[in-house]
């Protein structure tokens, strides 16, 4: 029976820990997995842990040049319809001037 709660309170700090993190900013939570990456490739000595943490730098690289894409995308659309609506301003004054 004890091992079951140690299990549970194990995984109800990790759940804590996670949901801690969403509540960040995406650089603090990038900054601190990457440092977390780095240790465990510097500290463990396995192979295994050492892939792992190439992993996780991976992704860390892939989540934020998606989020770079997203961000570049979403200032093109906004730029897109402001334009859209100074033309379309210019175009209701000239006919309001006719």
């Amino acid at each position: 029976m004890a091992s079951r709660v140690r299990a549970t309170g194990n995984n109800f700090i990790l759940a804590s820990l996670l949901a801690t993190l969403s509540y960040l900013p995406f650089q603090l939570v990038a900054q601190f997995t990457l440092i977390i990456c780095v240790l465990l490739f510097v500290v463990d000595p396995f192979p295994t842990s050492r892939l792992v943490s190439v992993a996780g730098v991976a992704v860390v690289l892939a989540i934020t040049k998606a989020r770079q894409h997203f961000l570049i995308l979403e200032a093109n659309e906004e730029e897109l319809q402001q334009q859209q609506q100074q033309q379309q301003q210019s175009v209701n004054a000239t006919h309001d001037d006719k």
